[in-house]
């Protein structure tokens, strides 16, 4: 069968092959997709994160969800944000980390070589499912001028930027996070905003030994 995969869930490809091996008449195509242009070439399935802009003709499985936070590096003292605080650093604002810990957490200690570091935001292309997820959450205002981001071409790319560089900051798929990246808490917004589901799609009705391999991968979200 020929799966589309979104970049965001890049996480899942180990599954999606250990799911394969039970059945020896299974054999898996996996290709990269952006979400923007899954659908487009008759795959058997399209796997996503979010329901924004899905085929309504589309056969829909739900296999388990995923929380959008807010990274930062570990050596960042920042505990919590609120949303409007989110949104500017997500959009560049601010200049180095020492203006910025003034502003929003005056009693964080950081080391002058961190403090003296200018943020690293870094966005996503407006194709991906997860632009669409951030730009969903009612609270977060994605209106504004852009200061100075960087754009990644998947979250995986977000996560290696973060863990390289402790002044850089990013939203990322909790999945994500690795022991060098934390997830910044939230004052003010809907922490059911922030769930969002992985979804597979197919055009037509799976056969059972799809079905069968799709159960496989939900079982993996331990739902």
């Amino acid at each position: 069968i020929q799966v589309e995969l979104s970049a965001t869930l890049q996480y899942l490809s180990p599954a999606i092959q250990a799911c394969s091996l039970p059945n020896n008449g299974l054999h898996i195509i996996l290709e990269g997709k952006p979400a923007s242009e899954m659908g487009k070439t008759g795959a058997d399935v399209s796997l996503r994160w979010g329901d924004i802009k899905i085929d309504p003709s589309a056969k829909v499985f739900r296999l388990g969800s995923d929380r959008l936070i807010f990274a930062v590096h570990k050596d960042n003292p920042l505990q919590m944000l609120t949303a409007e605080q989110a949104s500017f650093l997500s959009k560049g604002g601010g200049s180095t980390w020492s203006q910025i810990l003034q502003k929003f957490c005056p009693k964080c200690s950081a080391t002058n070589s961190f403090t003296n570091q200018e943020l690293e935001s870094w966005q996503y292309s407006p194709g991906e499912d997860i632009s669409l997820e951030i730009a969903r959450v009612p609270s977060l205002n994605q209106s504004g001028t852009m200061n100075r981001v960087w754009i990644a071409p998947n979250p995986l790319a977000v996560a290696e930027a973060i863990t390289n560089n402790p002044a850089a900051v990013g939203w990322l798929p909790a999945r994500w996070l690795n022991g060098n990246l934390k997830e910044v808490a939230f004052q003010g917004i809907n922490s059911a905003d922030l769930i969002i589901p992985v979804l597979a799609l197919t055009p037509k009705e799976p056969a059972p030994v799809v079905r069968e391999w799709l159960a496989c991968l939900q079982s993996s979200f331990n739902n």
